[in-house]
């Protein structure tokens, strides 16, 4: 018998087992998750006689609209089928499940950054929306100069991270973080030898979050500062963090360094008509998806 629910506490260790066998992540960032930053409650299962097939985490956040309105959404993470059921409609049954936990706990939207880029139609298919794009430019040791414009880069805590992130953000249409969020995105960048980063030019301050996705590939998660001092940023980092590639990820609805692009990134189910007529066409962003 198949039940779709809210988890309990029991439910934790095949909640781990599943999304480390989907995900690939180490225990220790999946532990921390949910020692600090879920509760079992906040995650749906999928259970079929006792197992746990299928789960996401529906995480209360906000999203900044361009008119400085704030609406509570629930973003979703850590989607995970077991692949030996997948094709079943778990997925599918479990964001509708999820769809109507989120409007009875006073959500506006439902938000997900699907984990690959030819999930993007299936999550369509079920009537998810594109709404959130980012910039993305690869940059090779090879062309970079070494003129670092003067800049500096030091590592500071989530509070300092998220007050200049929203100076940059505030009138725009994207996703806020609360201090609690950004700690574990900066818990994340530790276990793979990252942090939270202030880039600094003189007067012109800016965030970037960091870490290595293989041992000489760095990401930039998200670089938040002016297009100008972008490359000269790159330029930073390079000489804090070596790596062959260095992956940088900015807004979309800003330029960025030379050779860059816009990519979809993260999807919507809008549960106010209002909005989502407003909203439709508008590109907003999210950044920081713990991805």
């Amino acid at each position: 018998m198949i039940t779709i629910r809210s988890s309990t506490q029991a439910d934790v260790p095949q909640q781990k087992e599943l999304w480390k066998k989907c995900f690939g992540d180490a225990s220790a960032y999946i532990d921390v998750f949910y020692q600090k930053f879920c509760t079992p409650e906040q995650v749906l299962v999928v259970d079929e006689d006792g197992e746990i097939n299928s789960m996401a985490a529906m995480l209360p956040s906000t999203l900044a609209l361009s008119d400085g309105t704030e609406i509570p959404v629930g973003y979703v993470y850590a989607l995970a089928t077991n692949p030996y059921v997948q094709g079943k409609g778990h997925a599918r049954q479990l964001l509708a499940f999820g769809d109507q936990y989120l409007k009875e706990n006073g959500m506006k939207a439902m938000v997900l950054v699907p984990a690959s880029p030819s999930l993007h139609r299936f999550f369509e298919a079920i009537g998810m929306q594109e709404c959130f794009a980012t910039r993305k430019v690869e940059v090779l040791t090879s062309n970079l100069t070494g003129d670092t414009g003067g800049g500096t880069m030091t590592p500071i805590s989530p509070k300092e991270y998220n007050e200049i992130r929203e100076s940059y953000l505030k009138g725009t249409f994207h996703m806020t973080y609360t201090d609690h969020m950004v700690q574990f995105q900066q818990i994340g960048s530790h276990l793979f030898g990252g942090d939270l980063f202030k880039l600094e030019f003189g007067d012109t301050v800016g965030c970037a979050s960091i870490e290595y996705v293989q041992q000489r590939r760095l990401l930039v998660k998200e670089m938040i500062l002016p297009q100008e001092k972008m490359l000269p940023a790159v330029e930073v980092i390079s000489k804090e963090l070596d790596a062959i590639r260095y992956h940088i990820r900015t807004p979309a609805f800003w330029e960025g360094i030379n050779g860059s692009y816009v990519q979809p990134f993260g999807m919507i189910t809008w549960y106010d008509q209002e909005l989502k007529t407003k909203y439709h066409n508008q590109e907003g962003y999210l950044g920081l998806a713990f991805d």
